[in-house]
């Protein structure tokens, strides 16, 4: 069987990786610093660009580490997701540092349509198709969006949203699997890009693994 390394630390997105492929999955996060959001750019380009710094580092890391260590994958997987401000899209909302912002998101997004893009990226050895990176690695991404409405959230709402830390680690502020889920609905796309990763590379996934 594959050994598959998910580059992240979000909880959410292992476990909803390994819901999906029933399989054992590491989990370990990128030690190179990720590429911050520039404003200017569709928030399309900007998750693409936040993801391929992502593929970057993990090929560097991974190029460096020997592969004589307990654990060394065949394939890594990478992802971002960044909700687009439903005012602008060019505007994007990444996850809130505080209780103030994570407020100021709820409250543009109560009562509207937004997207959700989810950028995801595979690395494998030598794979035909794909795109050399470094080293031996090379690498595919795909990039989906999903609509998601917001139901008007009242006051109480938006107060048990930020008391109950939901909003932490998530962009727009929000958990779609989680209390926030009370709130919205999918509109248009796959719940798994809300969720933290491109369908079509789950699919791509998918095939390799069978």
């Amino acid at each position: 069987m594959l050994r598959v390394l998910l580059a992240s630390a979000s909880e959410r997105r292992l476990s909803c990786l390994k819901e999906i492929l029933d399989l054992e999955i590491y989990s370990q996060p990128l030690f190179g610093q990720e590429k911050s959001i520039v404003n200017g750019k569709s928030v399309e380009h900007q998750v693409k660009e936040v993801c391929l710094s992502k593929v970057k580092n993990a090929a560097i890391e991974w190029s460096i580490i020997e592969e004589k260590k307990d654990f060394y994958p065949e394939i890594i997987i990478v992802s971002d997701t960044i909700v687009e401000n439903p005012e602008d899209h060019m505007i994007p909302m990444g996850k809130p540092n505080n209780e103030f912002q994570a407020t100021n998101m709820l409250v543009s997004l109560s009562g509207r349509r937004h997207r959700v893009w989810s950028s995801t990226a595979i690395l494998m050895k030598n794979s035909d198709g794909y795109i050399p990176i470094h080293g031996e690695w090379r690498y595919k991404i795909w990039t989906n969006y999903s609509v998601v409405e917001f139901e008007r959230l009242t006051d109480e709402n938006i107060i048990s949203l930020i008391k109950n830390n939901s909003w932490y680690g998530k962009a727009g502020g929000y958990d779609l699997a989680g209390d926030a889920g009370k709130y919205t609905r999918l509109i248009e796309g796959d719940e798994l890009t809300v969720l933290g990763f491109s369908f079509e590379a789950i699919n791509e996934l998918i095939t390799k693994l069978i």
